[in-house]
C-alpha cells in the first residue's frame, strides 16, 4: 500500500490531498488511518514529524457523521497553544466532509462536532458547562507522554472518565513511561498496537547525519551557507515533504544566487527507490518513516537534516533503529526546554557563578563531539530535575463514592456536578473521579482527602433547584 487511494478516503478527501501537495501516506498514516476509521482502539509512539495529524485528521473525516448534532471526537493535546496549532491542520479536511472544529476554551461553549484542547481548558470548560462529553465517540489523546511531563495527568484522567465506556480511545505518545502504560492499563488495556516502525530492522551499515534543529523561519540561511560550500565540489539534492514547499523553496534559493535550484529541489517521488548517488542530500523537514530517511541518506557524501526542536524525538527514534548516527550542525533550543520552572533557573544560575565546574566540564568536553552545549545543558537539567522529589506532582487519590440525590429525571450532567463541587467545596477538578448518573441518585468519585469536605460544603447545597442530599454512597 503506497497510495492515499488504497486507503479507501473518497474522492474528495483524495483532491484534497493532491492539492494540499500531499504525494503519499507516511508508515503511520498507512495503519492509523483504516483503525482509526473502523473504530478500534489503539495506541502507539507517535510525536511530530511522523504525520500523527493527518493520520488521525483523515481517519476522524471517514469516521464521524456530519449529519449528527453536538461533539463527536475530543483531540486532547498538552498544551493551548499545541491545540490550536491542531485544530487549523484539522479544519480543511474534516470540512470537506461537512465536519465543524472548533478549540475548547474554559468558557465558550462548544457546539462544533471536533474539539481540539488541552486537559486544563478542557477540565474548565466542563465545569461551567460550555462542553458536553456524554455523545463523544472518539477520544485522541495526543503527546500523552508531554502531558504527564506538564503535571496535567489528573486532568487527564478526569477527563478521560467522563468520556462513555464505549468511546474509541487512540492515545500517541513519543515515548512510553510509567504513567502512560498506567492510562493505558485503566482505559486502553486491549488496545491495538500501531507497530508502524517494526521491531527489527535491518540497519545501515556506516551510515550518518548531520541535523539543524531551530524554528523554520531559520533554516534557509543555513541551508544557503551548505550549499554554497558544496557548489563545484560534489552534486546536491533537495528533498521536501511537498511540491508547493519544493517550488518555493527553489525559488528562494535562486534569489540567493543558487542558480541551478530549479533542477535540485524536488519531493520525495523524485529520490531513486533504492538511496540517492554520492553528494549533499538535504532533508527539507525530518524524514516521516525509516523507508523515508533510509532513501534520503546518500551511499557517499554527506546527509543533512533541517528539523524543528519538536521533531527531534522522531528523528532520533528513526536514526536509533536504522543505527544512523546523527551529529548536530547548529541547534537552538526547543520552546519546551524554555518553560521551565523558575526555580530550577535560578538554581542553574546559582550554581553557574558559585560552583566549581571544572570537574563537570572537563567530564562533558568529550560529548561536545556528538552535541551542542545546548542539548547538554537540555539532558543534565533533565537529570537535575528528575533526582529532585517531587512538589506538586502526586499520585493519582483513593476514590471514595458519594450519593447525590438527584438523577436522570432531574436533568442533572456530569457537568452539572463537577460544577456544583468545585464551586461549592473549592475542590479542583482533577479530585473528581467517575460520575455515573443513574434515574433517581448519582454516584459520584471523588478523592478520599476531600470527601467529608464535600458532603460538608453541599449540606444545603441545590442542583438545578433539587436539593444535592450528598452523602457517603451505601450498595
Amino acid at each position: 500500500m503506497s497510495t492515499f487511494a488504497d486507503l479507501k478516503l473518497g474522492r474528495d478527501l483524495l483532491e484534497y490531498l493532491d492539492q494540499a501537495g500531499f504525494r503519499g501516506p507516511t508508515a503511520l498514516q498507512i495503519e492509523a488511518v483504516p483503525v482509526i476509521a473502523r473504530g478500534t482502539t489503539a495506541v502507539g509512539i507517535a510525536s511530530a514529524g511522523s504525520g500523527r495529524t493527518l493520520a488521525y485528521g483523515l481517519g476522524l473525516a471517514s469516521r464521524l457523521d456530519p449529519a449528527a448534532q453536538g461533539l463527536q471526537a475530543l483531540v486532547i493535546r498538552p498544551t493551548d497553544d499545541a491545540a490550536a496549532a491542531t485544530a487549523d491542520a484539522l479544519y480543511p479536511m474534516l470540512s470537506i466532509r461537512g465536519l465543524t472544529v472548533s478549540v475548547v476554551g474554559p468558557r465558550s461553549a462548544v457546539a462544533a462536532q471536533v474539539g481540539v484542547t488541552s486537559p486544563g481548558a478542557a477540565l474548565s470548560a466542563l465545569g461551567s458547562s460550555a462542553v458536553k462529553l456524554e455523545g463523544v465517540v472518539v477520544l485522541i489523546v495526543d503527546g500523552a507522554s508531554t502531558i504527564f511531563d506538564l503535571d496535567a495527568g489528573d486532568a487527564l484522567e478526569t477527563l478521560t472518565a467522563q468520556i462513555p465506556r464505549q468511546a474509541q480511545r487512540i492515545l500517541l505518545t513519543a515515548q512510553t513511561t510509567k504513567q502512560v502504560e498506567g492510562w493505558i492499563d485503566r482505559h486502553a488495556r486491549r488496545a491495538r498496537q500501531l507497530t508502524y516502525i517494526p521491531a527489527e530492522v535491518e540497519p545501515l551499515s556506516d551510515a550518518a547525519a548531520q541535523y539543524y534543529v531551530g524554528p523554520r523561519s531559520s533554516w534557509l540561511p543555513h541551508l544557503a551557507e551548505a550549499l554554497a560550500g558544496a557548489r563545484g565540489q560534489t552534486d546536491w539534492r533537495v528533498f521536501c515533504r511537498k511540491a508547493e514547499e519544493a517550488c518555493e523553496l527553489s525559488g528562494q534559493l535562486a534569489v540567493r544566487g543558487i542558480a541551478d535550484a530549479r533542477s535540485k529541489v524536488g519531493v520525495d517521488d523524485d529520490i531513486a527507490p533504492d538511496r540517492p548517488p554520492a553528494g549533499l542530500v538535504v532533508s527539507w523537514g525530518t524524514p516521516f518513516d525509516l523507508e523515508n530517511l533510509r532513501r534520503r541518506l546518500p551511499k557517499a557524501g554527506r546527509a543533512l537534516i533541517f528539523l524543528e526542536g519538536r521533531e527531534l524525538a522522531h528523528l532520533q527514534l528513526l536514526a536509533n533503529k536504522l543505527a544512523v548516527r546523527l551529529t548536530a550542525l547548529k541547534s537552538t533550543a526547543p520552546a519546551e526546554a524554555l518553560r521551565s520552572a523558575q526555580l530550577t533557573r535560578e538554581r542553574l544560575r546559582e550554581a553557574a557563578l558559585e560552583a566549581d565546574l571544572e570537574p563537570y566540564m572537563l567530564l562533558l568536553e568529550p560529548l561536545l563531539e556528538e552535541f551542542t552545549p545546548t542539548q547538554l545543558a537540555a539532558a543534565a537539567t533533565s537529570l537535575f530535575r528528575e533526582r529532585e522529589p517531587p512538589t506538586a506532582a502526586e499520585p493519582l487519590p483513593a476514590w471514595t463514592r458519594l450519593y447525590f440525590g438527584v438523577g436522570r429525571r432531574d436533568g442533572i450532567r456530569p457537568a452539572d456536578l463537577v460544577g456544583a463541587i468545585t464551586g461549592e467545596s473549592s475542590v479542583g477538578g482533577d479530585r473528581i473521579g467517575r460520575i455515573d448518573i443513574r434515574d433517581t441518585h448519582c454516584a459520584v468519585e471523588v478523592a478520599a482527602s476531600v470527601a467529608d469536605q464535600v458532603i460538608k460544603a453541599l449540606a444545603s447545597a441545590t442542583i438545578r433547584g433539587r436539593p444535592a442530599n450528598v452523602r457517603l454512597f451505601r450498595e
